[in-house]
């Protein structure tokens, strides 16, 4: 009796642990990762949101929506880069052209999507860096980098 009261105890104990680590593993799932929408002010040269927020290595998801008149003709993307490297990356990318959506291959870029049409919606899902900091972002399309940003707050 003993012995069958001690494998109980000991099944018992596993279940409980087990469920308390996929309860714990659910919850730290659920604040891992971030949703972010963000899109243009119509046709002007601004993102409707300057400043996102984030923690370290969080997986971030995010939805930008290109609202300028679908007549406008008014591309953009969103370009998230390190620190102080904005101008360099918005430089860089009239010279990487259209083929890659006005964005250079540098190791500054940390995340990126595609030129998006008006009206047209994309997403984008990468990992915050690990480090904290004010992360700029831009639109990289030729001639919006210089008025067209934001910042990634990285805690």
């Amino acid at each position: 009796m003993r012995k069958l009261l001690s494998s109980f105890s000991i099944a018992t104990a596993v279940v409980l642990a087990t469920a308390a680590f996929v309860s714990i593993s659910s919850a730290h799932a659920a604040t891992s990762e971030a949703k972010f929408s963000i899109g243009t002010k119509g046709d002007q040269l601004a993102f409707d949101k300057a400043k996102l927020t984030a923690k370290k290595g969080q997986t971030i998801k995010l939805t930008f929506s290109n609202k300028a008149a679908k007549d406008s003709g008014m591309q953009h993307n969103w370009v998230l880069v390190n620190p102080g490297k904005s101008d360099e990356v918005g430089q860089a990318g009239m010279a990487a052209g259209a083929d890659k959506n006005y964005v250079p291959d540098s190791p500054d870029v940390l995340a990126k999507t595609k030129l998006a049409a008006p009206g047209e919606t994309v997403t984008v899902e990468f990992k915050a860096p690990e480090k904290a900091g004010e992360y700029p972002y831009v639109c990289t399309f030729p001639g919006h980098y210089a008025v067209m940003k934001g910042m990634l707050v990285v805690k």
